[in-house]
Order: C-alpha cells, then structure tokens, then sequence
C-alpha cells in the first residue's frame, strides 16, 4: 500500500503533484498527476531536451479525450485476459480503466516519469497486479507482439503518423486490433488516410462504439479510429 502522501515515492517535479478523483462509468478512479504542468515549459531540462530531441512534457497533462476514452475502454471486448499495450500513456487514466476491465495492462511512454506516474496510480488503485510499464521511443519498435494496442490523442502531429504506424505494423499481432482516442482533430483524415495506405483496415467509432461512416475534422466531437491488420 502506498503510504503518507499518495505521490510518495514519485520524483519531485515543476509545480509538484495533486491528487484528482475521475469518475469513469460507475467507477470513481484516483490519479496523481502534476499540479501545474505548464511549470514543466520553464524547467531548464525540458527546454534542453527540446532543442535536442523536439520533446515537449505532453505527458503532464490530462487529455481531454481521456475520459471519453477510457469510457470506451471499459466497454470493449477484446476478450478475457487479453495482454494490451498503451502507447503515451502519460498519467495513465485509460490504461487504468483497462486494468478495471480485467486486462493485462502494459503502461508505455517516452518518458519515464510518465511510466512511473502511470504505474504509480495503477497501485494507488490497487490494480498493480496485472500492470506493467515501459519506456517506448516509437521510432525503435520492440520485438515484442501485441493483440490490442490502444492510445488517446498520439495522433495530433503529423510529423509522427507514420512512425506511429510503423511501430503498428511491427507490434501489432496479426489479428490484433489498435484503438485512438481522438477530440475531432484536423490530423484524424490524414492519419486515416495514411493507415490505408499501410494496409490497415479503419473503422470510425463514436463514443457508444457505433460505426459512422466519416471523421470528425476540427469539430471537438470524440472518436475512436479502430485499425485492424
């Protein structure tokens, strides 16, 4: 059991960390996270690890489709047991909801603050047993498979559309399914466009999991792009 503060154990940060309770269904689920995360833009390591690498704290951050998609999550059936990698799992609130669903849970991230935040929370809610994390640079995929893949909101820069789909086709079993969460972005048409032409099958989900036949363009509206190979 985590002890004293709920962030002991976790690394000090810019602005520190805050504890926030999610309401998610019918489940109420507890997230440290940071509490100024825009403390993280003057942070001198930050700021050197953007003029090398472009890297920005994004992880910090809780996403506006998080919710929405760890919603989703809770509703899929993927099947019992089955083994899910999360790509930028940043605090971890959906991989959280995937562990509450009885998967097993890989939190992966760029930065290893995000992983030990996002494994961090799965034990603060007492769902360590099947959760796991990674550092994961997506420009060098592992040799590892996995049945479903899931990410929510990694698909807003289109510098990063087809390394992310590079990674899908190395670490995607075939069969598998791939789940984004998206808020409408105007990069969701390209990225699905993209996935196409790497030879993925697409469905657009909305947030009751219904198939609709076009995305969502820069109207704020959640989505899930479903990609299967």
């Amino acid at each position: 059991m985590i002890e004293t503060e709920p962030w002991s154990g976790l690394p000090a940060i810019p602005g520190g960390w805050r504890v926030e309770s999610i309401a998610v269904v019918d489940r109420m689920l507890k997230l440290v996270l940071p509490a100024r995360p825009d403390d993280f833009l003057d942070d001198p390591d930050v700021l050197a690890a953007n003029q090398t690498d472009d890297y920005m704290p994004y992880w910090s951050y809780l996403w506006p489709s998080s919710v929405d998609m760890a919603q989703a999550v809770l509703s899929a059936e993927w099947g019992p047991d089955r083994r899910v990698l999360e790509l930028g799992c940043g605090v971890g609130l959906v991989g959280l909801a995937a562990l509450q669903g009885g998967y097993e849970l890989t939190f992966s991230d760029h930065d290893p603050v995000a992983v030990q935040t996002a494994v961090h929370n799965a034990r603060l809610n007492g769902l360590e047993r099947r959760a796991h994390g990674v550092v994961l640079d997506w420009r060098e995929p592992t040799a590892s498979r996995w049945p479903v893949i899931i990410g929510c909101e990694v698909t807003y820069e289109a510098r990063n559309h087809s390394i992310l789909l590079a990674l899908l086709r190395s670490m995607l079993e075939p069969g598998g399914v791939a789940w984004f969460g998206d808020p409408g972005r105007s990069q969701a048409p390209p990225f699905i466009a993209l996935a196409r032409q790497y030879g993925f099958a697409v469905r657009i989900l909305d947030r009751q999991l219904r198939p609709v036949d076009v995305a969502s363009d820069g109207s704020y509206t959640f989505q899930l792009i479903e990609l299967t190979f």
